[in-house]
């Protein structure tokens, strides 16, 4: 999957970004629930989200009469992006892109 996409004056890319882990829920394909999404850092550290999925993904897309499934990719602040590797990634990777203090 390939996406780019300009967001406030910088551009986000699948194809230049590192992917840092990904989630694919466990429905069908043909679900309206399925969705692939994979977490990325932008060479100047910034953090994004790009996927696609059915109707009641975060990937949906607004149609006249209702959603349809769709693609796209979401700029986030490195918060979310912790919170989502901490959901889909292993301890090492988690460790190797966020800081990560002892309890």
């Amino acid at each position: 999957m390939n996406i780019s996409k300009i967001i406030d004056g910088l551009r986000y890319n699948t194809a230049t970004a590192e992917e840092i882990c990904s989630f694919e829920s466990d429905s069908d394909r043909g679900d309206f629930r399925y969705e692939v999404t994979s977490l990325y850092r932008t060479p100047r550290g910034r953090f994004f989200l790009a996927g696609h999925g059915g109707a009641m993904t975060r990937w949906a897309q607004s149609v006249q009469s209702g959603r349809s499934g769709g693609e796209g990719l979401h700029a986030i602040d490195t918060s979310e992006a912790r919170d989502f590797a901490e959901q889909h990634a292993n301890e090492d990777t988690i460790a190797r892109f966020f800081v990560i203090e002892d309890a």
